[in-house]
């Protein structure tokens, strides 16, 4: 049933007309139909307000829908708006798209829409809502209409990133109707401007550049792709597709193509025709459509194709089997047209079974793919409508790992790479491979796996992260055949007393990941990773329920907390915050303007007394902390002082990268800031946003727990070891040190001459250089690791002995050889201790 009229949306009239305009808006019903599910029934268009337990939430899990949001129904399509007030992501004030969803049978959304959010600006400004109404309820069998009414301002995300490029000098009471009709499969986004001036103004329809914007936050949950690139973002579009699978949409501006901008960590920008709003009066146009439908793009083509009342294309099916015939599930069927341009694609069932459409009396190339099986591709003339697909012949690689110590079953990585390249997927094609010569790369949590392969000699890898041996085998694969391999790790560093920690790890819940939550855990988890921490911009997901979900907390304890994503002077890290459905950004902080400053309060005043850390705090552009205040690397203070605070426990000294990288940026910064009297403890960690190509836990910060038992640790254990500094950051190599009376890094010790033991350890597979000895930031000494004991580690403990003076502070960096392949290649072995300070 619709909601009945509430206190919590305050409504205000519009703003009266001034100037020469002699008209304003109308304002529409606060409630709207009183059956909006009984559409699908009557044939109607219904839009009405309702209460959140009446429909089915979004696939996607971020953006919710709550009491007092509105529907558009019909037999085909829900959609549902915003009401104003304070949104979740990037828009801030409402009156957007929250859903685009199926219809099921009961006449109620089925809950599959994956539609994240789209900026719709004129110039860099959105409407503010002073009213979302039902502007009409449908009962007149017509349309049923939602109006949003507001004056432009500002959008934050845009205008604190990239508001010298684009127009943000818009004042201007507006209004947008979603307009969706009796049975349309779309839903038509009519803009209303109120110009009270006396002349035109322009957003784009006559000048050279546009004012007419879509910035969109989809690419997370959906892939993008347009009808003249495929699944490429660069050019001019009839229209921008967003495809999840089962449920898919397109946006297409009603005036003209679509023009791509720019992309910004997942944030895609498309330009629209501009438009013109006539002088004394309010200019009407139907702007936008959004259509809805699928399965995948192919569904998708076919839905457009019936919005628009063109002909219908041809159908082509069959199934798609191996080289002995058995039907392959979830295989790609991709379609090229004679010229090899990108067409559609679509994807085959639990019986092998597809169905996808190509343009009639034209012929068409249909290419199965499904990852470790080839297929040349077939030609299907223009008289062919049923196709079998078959692929190559394949062999089959069975790995299973266990611990050499008690045959327990592993999480680990597999790698399989083959000895001679396989062809390359096409980018436009949407399905990207795995890199560094990888044909596969699965995240195994029952140390058990079968992927198929060509037939020929494959490299497999076996591992476990940076603690444990490796097996590495090359083996022969016939055609028919399964291949036993049979990888026994060995857990040969002892770390025992220690665990580690990644505290910035992207999901599908971030605007620029597309792993999902389940698939990020297990790839921590099977590269040994003890502490995963999940780290969404401006959002926050907790990994402990998910690890206790499958099964996996006597391997890992997981954490939640968020990236605090400023677009004016950096990026930084709470841990932990905890989720809070219902609050703004499922509990992140706002840090919407207010000063670093204020920003560092609101984080001291969380409840769960989290630790704040400075992400990648040098370098570039605005995501940089310590370069927006312009810290001096000599004195370790800032040059933008009204940027400045220090109210932060930890720096994020390494992301994703070794101490060599970053010795002349952040650990400049870092050691400048311990000159000058402040303890601070470095932190080092991924900010992976996609395992592909960064691996979580490289680098990762352990931490002197006292035990290795996930089960027992606390949100507690790991803030105290942040904001003590007691971790040590591990690249590879895991080191540690112990002072004179046994005292580790963040503790203090007396002036002297003191001796201190240094420890390092690592796999066989990776080996260790130079110690490097660093007093108040000066290379006081560089020293040979010293080989020690037996067994498979490479094991190495040096005497370091130092005359030290009170206010000192001394570390210690350890380097490796070469890089850390075969299970990261690219990246360097190294560890750094945090300070130990002399009183």
């Amino acid at each position: 049933m619709a909601i009945a009229c509430g206190d919590d949306e305050v409504r205000k009239d519009p703003t009266p007309p001034d100037g020469c305009l002699e008209e304003s808006f109308e304002v529409g019903d606060e409630l709207g139909h009183p059956d909006p599910f009984g559409a699908k029934a009557a044939g109607d268009a219904r839009a009405s307000r309702i209460e959140a337990s009446e429909v089915a939430q979004p696939a996607h899990g971020r953006q919710q829908i709550q009491d007092g949001d509105f529907v558009l129904i019909n037999d085909k399509i829900a959609v549902v708006i915003e009401a104003g007030g304070l949104s979740d992501g990037y828009a801030r004030f409402g009156g957007e798209i929250l859903a685009i969803d199926k219809v099921g049978d009961d006449g109620k959304p089925m809950g599959l829409s994956n539609y994240v959010e789209t900026l719709v600006g004129i110039g860099l400004t959105m409407p503010n809502p002073s009213s979302v109404a039902v502007l009409r309820d449908g009962s007149d069998g017509g349309e049923a209409v939602v109006r949003v009414i507001g004056r432009t301002e500002a959008i934050p995300f845009l205008a604190g990133s990239i508001g010298a490029l684009f127009n943000s000098d818009v004042d201007v009471d507006v209004a947008y109707d979603y307009v969706l009709a009796p049975g349309a499969e779309k839903v038509v986004l009519r803009v209303g401007v109120a110009n009270p001036t006396e002349a035109d103004i322009d957003f784009g329809a006559i000048k050279s550049s546009s004012d007419e914007l879509f910035g969109f936050f989809q690419t997370n949950h959906n892939q993008l792709a347009t009808p003249e690139l495929g699944f490429d973002a660069e050019g001019i579009a009839s229209w921008v597709g967003f495809v999840s699978g089962e449920w898919n949409f397109a946006w297409r501006s009603l005036i003209g193509d679509l023009e791509f901008g720019l992309d910004i960590s997942g944030f895609y920008l498309f330009n629209g025709p501009g438009h013109l709003a006539t002088a004394c009066s309010i200019t009407t146009t139907d702007r936008v459509e959004v259509i809805a439908g699928g399965p995948y793009y192919d569904g998708l083509r076919q839905t457009i194709r019936r919005v628009d009342d063109a002909p219908a294309w041809r159908e082509i099916s069959g199934t798609v089997v191996d080289a002995g015939g058995t039907p392959i599930a979830d295989a790609w069927v991709h379609v090229l047209d004679e010229d090899d341009l990108y067409v559609s694609r679509a994807r085959s069932g639990d019986d092998g079974r597809y169905v996808v459409h190509a343009p009639p009396d034209e012929p068409a190339h249909l290419v199965a793919q499904s990852r470790g099986y080839l297929h040349a591709g077939t030609d299907v003339p223009a008289s062919e409508s049923a196709v079998s697909l078959q692929f190559e012949p394949h062999g089959l690689i069975h790995v299973t790992a266990e611990s050499l110590a008690d045959a327990t079953p592993l999480p680990v990585r597999v790698q399989v790479i083959p000895s001679e390249s396989l062809p390359s997927t096409p980018g436009h094609w949407g399905v990207p491979d795995e890199q560094s010569g990888r044909l596969h790369q699965s995240f195994v949590m029952n140390g058990d796996t079968t992927v198929a392969v060509p037939p020929g000699q494959h490299r497999v890898v076996v591992s476990r992260g940076y603690e444990w041996e490796i097996h590495d085998e090359t083996i022969s694969v016939v055609a028919g055949e399964t291949v036993d391999v049979d990888g026994v790790l060995e857990h040969s560093v002892d770390t025992t007393g220690w665990m580690c920690a990644d505290f910035h790890i992207h999901s599908f819940q971030s605007a620029d990941s597309s792993d999902p939550v389940d698939y990020k855990v297990r790839g921590a988890i099977a590269d040994g990773l003890d502490i995963p921490v999940s780290s969404e911009h401006e959002w926050i997901v907790d990994f402990g329920p998910v690890i206790e979900s499958m099964g996996l907390s006597q391997w890992a304890y997981g954490m939640p907390s968020s990236e605090l994503t400023t677009f004016q002077y950096g990026h930084f890290g709470v841990v932990p915050l905890l989720p809070q459905p219902g609050e703004y950004n499922n509990g992140a902080i706002d840090w919407i303007g207010k000063s670093p400053a204020e920003t560092f309060q609101a984080v001291d005043d969380r409840s769960e007394a989290p630790a704040l850390i400075i992400n990648h705090p040098s370098g570039s552009g605005i995501g940089a902390y310590f370069s927006s205040v312009a810290l001096d690397k000599d004195t370790g203070e800032p040059q933008n002082a009204d940027l400045w605070s220090d109210n932060f426990d930890a720096i994020e000294v390494f992301n994703d990268s070794d101490f060599e990288a970053n010795r002349n940026g952040s650990v400049a910064h870092w050691f400048a800031l311990l000159n000058n009297g402040m303890r601070v403890s470095a932190v080092g960690n991924s900010d992976t946003h996609k395992l592909r190509s960064s691996p979580a836990g490289y680098p990762r910060t352990c931490f002197p727990f006292g035990h290795d038992d996930p089960t027992a640790l606390s949100h507690v254990d790991v803030r105290n070891g942040i904001a003590n500094g007691t971790g040590t950051v591990s690249g590879g190599l895991f080191m540690t040190v112990d002072g004179p009376g046994g005292e580790g890094p963040g503790e203090t010790i007396a002036a002297g001459n003191h001796t201190f033991t240094v420890t390092i350890e690592s796999p066989s597979w990776i080996d260790t250089e130079q110690l490097e000895v660093i007093v108040n930031g000066v290379t006081t000494s560089t020293e040979t690791p010293l080989p020690l004991g037996s067994g498979s580690a490479n094991r190495y403990v040096n005497q370091v002995t130092l005359n030290l003076s009170s206010g000192d502070w001394v570390l210690f960096h350890a380097s490796g050889v070469s890089d850390l392949a075969p299970l990261h290649p690219g990246r360097t072995a190294f560890a750094v201790t945090n300070p130990i300070y002399v009183q």
